[in-house]
């Protein structure tokens, strides 16, 4: 019996012998492979094949069984190296038939056990989850008090209120963890330690620039920074000296979002006040493509940058554009609830979830089933929810 797994695929595949057709059905929840040439009833659980029997148990009996051709079936032979599999039920005069070896001939039989990747999770009804001091902070820019809170999420507590320069927006993490970026409106990004949870460094910014969305590069040494005024653009900040080094023109208006691709080689720029999406490259810092999506707000990739998510809110209610980032083209368009701001990608690329922060609800869109769910979140008045995060 072989094993093997097939991320790139989606597929998880459990071979077995060429004589499992003929008491597949007969097993509910098990299946016979060939073990050391001895016919043996199977299990899977927990991800792991298990031995149940090589003797006669339950209707399970051996001698029902042909082992001797399954090393050498030359359907077989090889054939886990090349899936998936489709071999034919072979058929006689009077239709399928039953047994493989009837007529004398060899068949390979490979049963179809396939998982879906990704897994999804199985959590027990009625569960508390367990805390554990390893689950990451959440962190809060509070416009009002011009300042950052920094929460516990297991057990939900303040752990800091961080001041900062008026009017924050926007807050990322250094891939390190060791720093929090925050941009405010009031021409600064704040740079927190936090190991101290204190403010370390103060970048304020030309009169011109209006820090709003923000982004930092995979490996930590450039953040890049969008002005949201009709100056628009985008200032490129070099993490090490803590310094503007440069300033890129981008084609859309009033530019707010700013999102990487998981390898760090494209920023797309979105903008709730003009048509379309910038897309940037970041090792020349130039302007690349631009997609004619109207009113945009955020975007999320998955987890390989083939395919891009983005919010929109020119319509009624709103809509979420999933994009080929291969040649800009959309592939889908989802309809998710009132004026979509954040948008996230789940772990596992099968869920994303956004606010929809117009009607006070949150959509969660199935990209294995194509189906998208939006629920209230609270009460019916606005503002609604903004800013998502994955804690565990």
């Amino acid at each position: 019996m072989a094993m093997g797994i097939f991320l790139s695929l989606g597929w998880f595949v459990l071979e077995s012998c060429d004589c499992d057709e003929t008491k597949e059905n007969s097993y509910p929840g098990f299946w016979v492979t060939c073990i050391d040439n001895k016919p043996t009833l199977m299990t899977y659980n927990d991800n792991n094949a298990t031995v149940v029997s090589q003797d006669q148990a339950g209707n399970f009996n051996p001698s029902d069984w042909d082992c001797s051709h399954d090393a050498n079936s030359p359907s077989y032979k090889g054939s886990e190296d090349s899936p998936p599999f489709q071999i034919s039920t072979p058929s006689g005069p009077g239709g399928p038939i039953a047994k493989p070896h009837a007529t004398g001939s060899v068949y390979a039989f490979l049963p179809q056990r396939i998982l879906n990747l990704p897994f999804v999770p199985h959590v027990p009804p009625n569960t508390s989850p367990i805390c554990s001091s390893s689950m990451p902070d959440v962190f809060q820019t509070n416009q009002l008090n011009a300042a950052v809170n920094r929460w516990h999420t297991c057990p939900f507590s303040l752990v800091a209120t961080i001041p900062v320069v008026a009017a924050p927006l926007q807050v990322k993490i250094t891939p390190d963890g060791s720093t929090a970026l925050v941009t405010s409106f009031n021409n600064a990004v704040n740079f927190i330690n936090l190991t101290s949870n204190t403010v370390a460094y103060t970048l304020m910014t030309d009169p011109s620039i209006n820090p709003h969305g923000l982004a930092i590069s995979p490996d930590g040494s450039r953040a890049y920074i969008t002005s949201f005024n009709m100056n628009d653009v985008v200032a490129v900040i070099d993490m090490a000296s803590r310094s503007i080094i440069a300033t890129i023109p981008t084609a859309v208006s009033f530019p707010q979002g700013a999102t990487l691709t998981p390898d760090g080689s494209q920023l797309w720029i979105t903008s709730p006040l003009s048509q379309g999406v910038d897309v940037i490259d970041t090792l020349s810092s130039t302007h690349v493509f631009s997609l004619n999506i109207n009113q945009t707000t955020d975007v999320a990739f998955n987890s390989t940058g083939t395919l891009a998510f983005i919010t929109s809110t020119a319509t009624v209610p709103g809509t979420v554009v999933e994009v080929d980032t291969s040649n800009y083209q959309t592939v889908n368009t989802f309809t998710v609830g009132n004026g979509p701001t954040d948008i996230k990608m789940s772990y596992g690329d099968q869920w994303l979830v956004v606010n929809n922060n117009a009607d006070v609800t949150v959509s969660v869109i199935d990209l294995v089933k194509n189906t998208v769910v939006t629920v209230k979140v609270g009460g019916n008045a606005s503002p609604g929810p903004t800013g998502i995060s994955f804690v565990q």
